[in-house]
């Protein structure tokens, strides 16, 4: 769920394997590989979380078993242990690395047991923060693997990212369609208070940062006459910077220096279309050149990761759900087994 509720139109089943992907039904060796977060419909109980082990080009097609929950959100890696946010089940599951098991699962709960529904996370110093669709911030120890303090931010955050000291979290107000929210809070960490509100782009969505302290977040706009866009902001002076020239209102990730995004546009006869790019964060330039260089099309990409190694792309298709994965050049290699609207993809080596 990426922003507001109910978008979840299509598949209600696991995608079938394709012939290049062996799947494992055993518990994987994890050493290098990606973890892939299948996000599930809306209140099925079926999000799922695969690995594809690059040494064996084998799938491990659901590490828990059918057990994560409703509605997965996000996955992150800190220290040994993969944090992953189950909207719907208002959890945040914690699993071993190595084992590949779960060893915590936390209620993500107000003090009346009310879910407050994790969305994004990040991690900054020992600690490993949530977005929560209540309006708020959660922090968790990573040495009790519990909650120990709340803060308050906008109405209905997604993205988050750690920089310079400061929590930086997007308001969407995504449940009050179509009144988007157009703020970005600052939330100073050693305090864990939110200093201010930074004005951004009509509904923002992803926030990343980067190697040089900068935040760089996407928008989506009103779905009508406010487009998408994309906005930097200086962590030292919260400064807030247009991006001309890209529009990525959907997914995006950063790795090393370049920043490779995607949009997807609702055309008014029912179909769609997408366009892909990179940027240099720190030249500040467009990269030349296509992430999808070939006649590869996808119809619906709703999610993008880089491979930090060798930098292969890999962007999810929700329409069927299938993954293509890309060389750096923008040619086709090979497709992986894919879940129902693969959302993230977390790259692991040992």
């Amino acid at each position: 769920m990426k922003n507001g509720i109910g978008l979840f139109l299509f598949l209600t089943v696991f995608a079938a394997c394709e012939k290049n992907n062996p799947v494992s039904e055993e518990k994987p060796v994890v050493s290098s590989g990606v973890f892939i977060l299948n996000q599930g419909r809306q209140g099925e109980n079926n999000s799922g979380i695969s690995y594809y082990d690059f040494k064996t080009g084998t799938v491990t097609f659901d590490l828990m078993d059918g057990k994560l929950g409703d509605t997965g959100q996000d996955m992150i890696i800190y220290g040994s242990k993969l944090y992953v946010s189950v909207h719907g089940s208002s959890v945040i599951n914690v699993i071993d690395l190595k084992t590949a098991e779960s060893v915590k699962i936390i209620p993500v709960e107000d003090d009346e047991a009310h879910p407050r529904g994790p969305r994004y996370l990040t991690s900054y110093g020992g600690k490993v923060y949530a977005s929560t669709y209540d309006g708020n911030v959660i922090r968790i120890d990573t040495a009790t693997l519990a909650i120990e303090k709340t803060t308050a931010v906008g109405p209905n955050p997604e993205g988050i990212a750690a920089a310079n000291g400061k929590l930086y979290v997007a308001n969407t107000n995504g449940l009050d369609f179509p009144n988007f929210d157009n703020t970005l809070s600052v939330v100073d960490i050693a305090t864990f208070t939110e200093t201010k509100k930074i004005t951004v782009g009509r509904n923002p969505n992803c926030v990343a940062a980067d190697a040089y302290g900068d935040i760089y977040l996407s928008y989506k706009g009103n779905y009508a006459d406010i487009p998408s866009g994309m906005q930097k902001i200086d962590t030292k002076t919260d400064e807030v910077t247009d991006i001309t020239g890209i529009s990525a209102g959907e997914n995006f990730t950063v790795v090393d220096d370049i920043l490779y995004y995607f949009d997807v546009v609702y055309n008014s006869d029912g179909t769609t279309s997408c366009t892909y790019g990179r940027y240099n964060v720190k030249t500040e330039q467009k990269v030349p050149g296509e992430i999808i260089s070939d006649e590869t099309k996808i119809n619906t990409a709703y999610a993008i990761g880089v491979d930090p190694e060798n930098k292969d792309v890999y962007i999810s298709d929700m329409k069927p759900d299938k993954i293509y994965v890309f060389d750096a050049g923008g040619i086709f290699k090979e497709t992986v087994n894919a879940g129902i609207f693969a959302c993230k993809f977390v790259f692991y080596y040992d």
